[in-house]
């Protein structure tokens, strides 16, 4: 008989081990796309004036890795550069209502 945690275990590997080839290698698409939802998010960040200073240079950086054909290095970039931007939304959102606790009454 066999023990259906090895089973589950192995069928598991198998899964992350294909799921893992499949990413394995970003397209130019990829990279496009990412770029694109950065900037988006970086967008959204200056629509609220809480921009962070190391967005851009990420989204930058991300464009010229597309360039040269780096297609996983312009996804990370521009990852972070969506996770920064995201951040500085969540921090505008925070100082909007948190600035009334400050305030001496």
């Amino acid at each position: 008989m066999i023990d259906k945690s090895i089973v589950r275990a192995a069928l598991l590997a198998s899964l992350l081990l294909v799921g893992g080839l499949a990413h394995a290698g970003a397209s130019q698409g990829d990279a496009e796309a990412a770029i694109a939802a950065a900037e988006a998010a970086r967008a959204e960040s200056a629509r609220m004036k809480y921009e962070w200073n190391t967005i851009a240079p990420l989204i930058e950086q991300a464009k010229a890795a597309v360039a040269t054909g780096a297609f996983d290095d312009a996804v990370a970039l521009a990852g972070k550069a969506k996770y920064q931007s995201e951040a500085a939304i969540a921090q505008a959102k925070h100082e909007s209502e948190a600035w009334q606790g400050a305030v001496l009454r």
